[in-house]
């Protein structure tokens, strides 16, 4: 809440703003929760894959990580991906170099 709001407009905007406080708070938490139930969960498959396959005659382990997107990317993508992410980090290290030689010239 604005200072402004605060001290000069109506007192029952201090409640609204409560309110909305509150309620953001509470979805927060709710996400938070659902968050932790899926990972308990992912990491109960994965303990069961584990075991089911130690208990088999032929044990086997998942050799990759179990895909969770619906719309898996494709070997471009992924390069395209990555070559983005040199040229973001290029990008911020010549940004750090000029500052830093800004630096020693004034």
């Amino acid at each position: 809440m604005p200072l402004q709001e605060f001290w000069y407009d109506d007192p029952d905007l201090l409640w609204a703003y409560r309110n909305v406080y509150i309620e953001k708070e509470k979805q927060k938490l709710e996400t938070q929760r659902e968050i932790i139930n899926f990972q308990s969960w992912l990491q109960g498959l994965y303990n069961f894959n584990a075991i089911a396959g130690a208990l088999s005659k032929n044990p086997k382990y998942l050799e990759n990580p179990i895909e969770l997107n619906t719309n898996p990317k494709t070997e471009r993508e992924r390069k395209l991906e990555v070559a983005q992410k040199i040229k973001e980090r290029m990008k911020k290290s010549k940004a750090i170099l000029d500052m830093q030689r800004s630096e020693k010239k004034g």
